[in-house]
């Protein structure tokens, strides 16, 4: 209040009281009553001449007494006929022993257009406050209706608050982050230098060394969570001067930080599930190391929080696809996937391993373990993939990175056991835990299906072989195929294809005069087999139900030929 334009004007001096300065002040009078206080309600400013004050230091003294007892804010002394230059000694003594603060104006002012001044902006801001009580209370009861995760619940908070906003749980691990205007990187460095450092004597408290307003989240007997806002305290208020730093934040801040608490809380009781705001973390730190770039950084930053060590740690990535279910019910499809997410954390708990994991397709499930070294990273991530036994969900695939380190490699990791659970199911490899390696010529095919220059290589290798076919209703690549994939092997391949020889030989012929080949050069049909295989791999990758391929049997690691 003292930044006022009224006050600033008056060359306004603290002489004495400084200690209560953080006290509210919810009215201004002009008395010049020696026995006011009998006609006041509390946390009103006066502004007195001093006229009509005792003359004695007893009296003085017991003025500023009678005031504290009905809590005055503050006393405001223009001085002038009776106080020239400065304050009696007593009356200055009694205000620093009951913290009222005693200001002196040391330029006239009138004292009406102080009070308009300060009525008319204490107004403005209780008609302020009480629209975003009212915002606050709008807002929030909604957010408890729509049953919205604490991730939102905190983006409204910071918000409204215009501060950053962070949930942490009780052994202090980062849940929730809303960074408002500041960087991530920034807000989440800030909190991981004080979490531990902090600590709250009241359900509610405010610390004037971190500027934290924190409070605590659960219910009686389930406390399981901080609400943290930061930079909390309100920036008229002088700092270092409350005897009680609660009473240098707004009113609206406290209400906001408490309904917000509470609305998670409800929000966590009606989930019931405790893991919930834990697996939305997981999630985001996955998705942003998938994103790469400024988003992957941020996401190191929030697991290194969370307790898993990105860029100091080796790591492997397991993809664990959920084989397909004849229910169509999307509860029993979500019961599913809680098991999986259920059987890994509780492998990796029972086993001290740290993870993350997530959900981040409709069936698919990404783990990342840790390790100190590359080999301890594989045989955790392996060890991870036994655990889906006779016990576990049924699972389609589980696919196993190769171990890597840091940000850029964790996400490589991630999209290579992403990617491999993909193949591996479209290649039908029934090999568990799979890795990129058991793909074979077709894995790496199908990685570069979407290639502009295979896509060409293939169409014109290809390219005279459809036009006769179309021509002549033949089907000379179908027999190319089967005698491409089994070896070169025509007996073979007349076997598979239920032909018989002489007219397989009579394809193959017109294969070689089309052409201008010959198939017993092996760079020809070495080019002729890649050429097929792209455009098989591709047709089965296809959405839809695509044509299998006479060799979706016979190639890979896995899969048994004829001898």
């Amino acid at each position: 209040m003292l930044q006022f334009e009224s006050l600033v004007a008056a060359d306004p001096v603290v002489v004495a009281g400084a200690a209560g300065l953080a006290k509210p002040v919810r009215w201004v009078h002009i008395s010049e009553l020696a026995d006011i206080a009998g006609h006041l309600q509390g946390r009103e400013m006066i502004l007195t001449t001093g006229i009509a004050l005792p003359e004695d230091d007893a009296g003085l003294a017991r003025y500023i007494a009678e005031l504290a007892r009905v809590d005055t804010s503050a006393v405001v002394v223009g001085l002038g006929p009776h106080f020239e230059r400065s304050l009696p000694l007593a009356m200055m003594e009694a205000a620093d022993e009951f913290a009222i603060p005693l200001i002196v104006l040391r330029r006239h002012t009138a004292f009406v257009g102080v009070t308009e001044d300060v009525h008319a902006r204490l107004v403005d801001s209780q008609i302020e406050q009480l629209q975003l009580s009212a915002q606050i209370h709008e807002t929030l009861s909604t957010m408890v209706l729509q049953g919205s995760t604490a991730k939102a619940i905190l983006e409204q908070v910071s918000r409204l608050s215009g501060r950053p906003a962070v949930l942490e749980n009780l052994h202090h691990e980062l849940l929730e982050v809303s960074e408002g205007a500041r960087l991530r990187s920034d807000v989440i460095a800030e909190w991981s230098e004080h979490t531990r450092r902090h600590q709250s004597m009241r359900y509610t408290d405010y610390d004037p060394r971190t500027g934290w307003l924190v409070t605590t989240v659960g219910i009686k007997g389930d406390v399981w969570g901080r609400l943290i806002i930061m930079s909390a305290a309100d920036e008229m208020i002088p700092r270092g001067l409350e005897q009680d730093p609660l009473r240098s934040v707004q009113a609206t801040l406290l209400m906001l930080i408490e309904r917000a608490a509470s609305t998670i809380a409800l929000g966590r009781l009606v989930e019931r599930d405790r893991g919930t705001l834990r697996q939305q973390t997981h999630f985001d730190v996955i998705s942003g190391l998938l994103a790469g770039g400024t988003a992957s950084e941020e996401a190191a930053d929030v697991a290194a929080a969370i307790g898993f060590p990105v860029e100091n740690a080796w790591m492997a990535a397991v993809a664990v696809t959920l084989a397909p279910s004849g229910n169509s019910d999307a509860r029993a499809q979500q019961d599913r996937l809680h098991q999986v997410a259920e059987a890994i954390r509780s492998h990796c708990a029972s086993a001290g391993v740290p993870y993350l994991a997530a959900q981040v397709e409709a069936d698919v499930t990404l783990a990342l373990v840790a390790a100190e070294s590359d080999a301890d990273a594989d045989q955790r991530a392996q060890a991870l993939a036994h655990a889906f036994g006779t016990g576990s969900p049924r699972v389609a695939e589980i696919a196993l990175s190769e171990p890597v380190r840091g940000a850029k490699g964790a996400a490589e990791g991630l999209a290579e056991a992403l990617e491999t659970a993909r193949f591996a199911r479209i290649l039908e490899v029934s090999t568990r835990p799979v890795r990129r390696t058991d793909l074979g010529l077709e894995g790496l095919v199908l990685s570069l299906a979407d290639d502009p220059r295979l896509r060409s290589f293939s169409r014109r290798t290809l390219s005279a072989l459809r036009v006769y076919d179309a021509q002549h209703d033949t089907d000379l690549i179908n027999a190319l195929r089967y005698f491409l994939f089994a070896g070169r092997n025509k007996s073979l391949a007349a076997k598979r294809a239920f032909v018989s020889r002489p007219w397989l030989y009579e394809q193959l012929d017109r294969v070689e005069k089309v052409l201008g080949v010959q198939l017993d050069d092996e760079s020809v049909c070495l080019e002729l087999q890649v050429a097929i295989l792209s455009e098989d791999v591709r047709a089965r990758a296809a959405p839809g139900d695509a044509p299998r391929s006479p060799h979706s049997n016979v190639l890979g690691r896995t899969r048994q030929g004829e001898q």
